[in-house]
């Protein structure tokens, strides 16, 4: 007999919907690492190494995300026109390129915490009706 829960009986277990709902654990964090880089960024300029130590508080960590990824998708962001970047070379090694957020960047950020609202408000739904089931 199938069960979904634990996977026995020749059925997915929770890590194969999960993973769906997930991509695999790390679609979530690809899923919002766009709206995560804007909100730093609405914090404070910062450069991408600097980034990436502070993606660790949204919990996504330089072991489960690619650095390319990020730098990837800065360039994309600057070139439409999210975010802009200059050098700076005050500290010792290399220049490094700092980016900070534009108007256009602040309104799409703007754009993905009502859209979050909206996500958080469905979940709670969710979770209420779930919990009414009972265990």
């Amino acid at each position: 007999m199938c069960n979904e829960r634990t996977g026995k009986g020749g059925c997915p277990g929770p890590g194969h919907f999960m993973g769906h709902f997930f991509e695999g654990g790390h679609g979530i964090t690809r899923r919002f690492l766009r709206p995560v880089v804007l909100l730093l960024l609405a914090e404070t300029p910062c450069h991408g190494y600097e980034l990436m130590g502070k993606l660790k508080e949204f919990g996504m960590d330089q072991s489960s995300m690619d650095p390319s990824i990020l730098y990837r998708m800065l360039r994309n962001m600057e070139r439409e026109g999210q975010t802009e970047s200059s050098l700076n070379d005050s500290g010792a090694g290399p220049a490094r390129k700092v980016y900070q957020l534009t108007a256009e960047g602040r309104e799409v950020l703007d754009l993905w915490a009502g859209s979050i609202e909206g996500m958080v408000s469905f979940l709670e739904e969710f979770k209420k009706r779930y919990e009414k089931l009972g265990k």
